[in-house]
């Protein structure tokens, strides 16, 4: 009976051990008679010692068993990649599974280390405490997401389950569970993230304070300069903080900027409320620096989530204070949209770019001398980022957009150039190095000029530095628009927004745009822009085949398009 049960202790017997291991195990019940039949007929499965409490399975009873495992083990090699198992000391002494070694990110090397002697990389000394306190109150691990380094040297990611084992007596033997690679889910999630990142990002980068609220006039946040400004200065709606009602500041203004702050609670009321999908108001406050200008204007949303409006507030004092210089009191030409009509150019050819036909006659000719005639390509790129700035263009019937790199191969569109205005702003702002990818989007022809013939024209000539100035202002409403426009409204909303702008720069329905410039305008992959060109194209408002566009239908775009088109248009005209 005592070899009995030393055998007990090791590993089961067997399932074809024969008559011998069958007399073995009838010795062990005493030979009784009814325990006896019951193991001839097959009825017990197992044999328990009453002196240790330790179970013995039959022969028919561990093939069943190894049945059940195998099941068990095909479920989770489907479920996972990897299964593996840990000793009471959370070291790994099993790993196995369809990608084990295959991967690139495990291979046996593993066996005998805890998960924090592993190489990963995205927890912290303070965060593996905190995973071992768990472990030690034997609570289950759930969706343990752990970055490493692969075999090839690429970011991989996995997610691990697991939970603790005990034998007989209940004493603690270690973890057992699962994980999977969950690299491409985390790659995706990055790529989804990015324009969400560079949109926040963009806003905090703005000189421009900007605020959202929602339908009761509530903060539901606020850019960086909006909050600084708050801290420093008691105006019109000074405190810009999540959870301010910005509507109540403006009604409790008092003395001075009483009927500024009840005009700009009006026509903030009157977007929320969708009777106007722009609201612009120009006011004045006194500071501890002097008398100080502002230019607010409030944007409409239409999204389904809780903002309804974009409240944007620039201080323009400086521009107020250039303003005040006397001119040389040459008349202005206002140019309207759609009908460029201006300035005749030394061959007497109109000139086609509204920013220069808006200049009085006598400073366009002198700086006409400076310009010269160019064709620009689709594809061409004039800045990369970091290069300086060698020449200015002025667009005619091309379009150029400005992209943001993020990473090798990856951009997004951060503003849209036609003949509105010119490439290569931040010379008027006193920066000569682009900080964007300045891409030919549209084939067409430009003014083009040399930066230092341009610098010099541009602190002689103060008409060229008001549309300047103007210019960079609807440049940085855009893009407070479309940042907003990308973070809250559709893909298929934006992408028809995108295609009637970039129409009305060219002036024309026809032009190329790929997938991935359309991807990199709209912040997102190209799978999603093909599904949004498909519905489009479905609906027969345009017709795309290979990066060719043609829009079939203006107006039914239009009503596809979200209402930031409209106000980019307000913006344009």
């Amino acid at each position: 009976m005592k070899s009995n049960l030393r055998m007990l202790d090791g590993n089961a017997p067997r399932p074809n051990a024969g008559l011998g291991f069958q007399r073995r195990i009838l010795r062990l019940v005493k030979a009784r008679g009814p325990e006896r039949r019951a193991i001839e007929a097959g009825e017990i499965d197992a044999i328990v010692d009453p002196a240790t409490g330790k179970a013995l399975l039959l022969p028919e009873a561990q093939a069943a068993l190894r049945v059940d495992q195998a099941g068990v083990r095909s479920l989770l090699a489907l479920s996972s990649d990897w299964c593996w198992e840990q000793d009471e000391f959370y070291r790994l002494v099993s790993h196995t599974g369809t990608a084990s070694g295959s991967s690139g990110i495990f291979d046996e090397s593993i066996i005998g280390k805890t998960l924090w002697d592993l190489p990963f990389v995205s927890m912290s000394e303070a965060d593996w405490q905190a995973h071992r306190r768990l472990l030690e109150w034997r609570a289950a691990v759930r969706d343990l997401e752990l970055r490493c380094t692969d075999q090839a040297g690429e970011v991989r990611w996995v997610s691990i389950n697991g939970e603790p084992t005990f034998d007989e007596r209940d004493q603690f033997k270690g973890y057992r569970g699962t994980m999977r690679d969950i690299t491409l889910r985390k790659q995706s999630e990055a790529l989804a993230q990015k324009p969400l990142r560079l949109a926040c990002d963009t806003l905090d980068a703005l000189a421009v304070q900007v605020c959202v609220l929602d339908a009761a006039g509530t903060v539901i946040s606020a850019n960086k300069p909006a909050g600084a400004f708050a801290a420093g200065s008691r105006s019109i709606g000074a405190v810009v903080r999540e959870g301010a009602n910005f509507l109540a500041m403006c009604d409790k203004a008092r003395g001075s900027e009483r009927v500024d702050g009840v005009a700009i609670a009006a026509g903030i009321r009157q977007v929320i409320a969708g009777d106007s999908p722009l609201f612009y108001h120009e006011y004045v406050c006194n500071s501890p620096a002097g008398r100080c200008w502002f230019n607010l204007t409030v944007t409409a949303f239409s999204g389904d989530g809780a903002a309804r409006v974009v409240v944007a507030r620039e201080n323009v004092t400086e521009r107020k204070r250039l303003e005040r210089i006397p001119g040389d009191g040459a008349t202005r030409v206002v140019v309207s949209r759609g009908n460029v009509a201006g300035h005749m150019d030394a061959e007497g050819e109109p000139a086609a770019n509204r920013l220069l036909a808006a200049l009085p006659r006598t400073d366009y000719q002198r700086l006409r001398a400076g310009l010269e005639p160019v064709t620009l390509t689709y594809g061409e790129v004039l800045y990369e980022p970091g290069d300086p700035i060698r020449h200015v263009y002025f667009p005619n019937n091309c379009v150029v957009t400005l992209l943001e790199t993020l990473e090798e191969h990856e951009a997004l569109e951060v503003g849209l150039v036609g003949r509105e205005g010119m490439v290569g702003i931040p010379l008027a702002l006193g920066t000569d190095v682009s900080s964007v990818r300045a891409l030919v989007q549209g084939s067409g022809t430009a003014m083009r000029m040399e930066s230092a013939h341009f610098l010099k024209a541009f602190k002689q000539c103060l008409p060229l530095q008001r549309e300047l100035y103007r210019y960079a202002n609807t440049k940085l409403s855009q893009a407070r628009q479309s940042a907003a426009c990308n973070r809250f409204h559709g893909v298929e909303a934006r992408l028809a927004r995108w295609l009637l702008m970039t129409r009305d720069r060219m002036g024309m329905d026809d032009f190329r745009l790929t997938q991935e410039l359309l991807g990199s305008m709209l912040g997102v992959l190209r799978g999603a822009v093909t599904k949004a060109a498909g519905a489009l194209q479905q609906r027969k408002l345009i017709s795309y085949s290979r990066g060719n566009i043609r829009i079939l239908d203006g107006n039914g775009l239009e009503a596809v398009a979200c209402r930031c088109y409209q106000i980019a248009r307000s913006f344009h005209s």
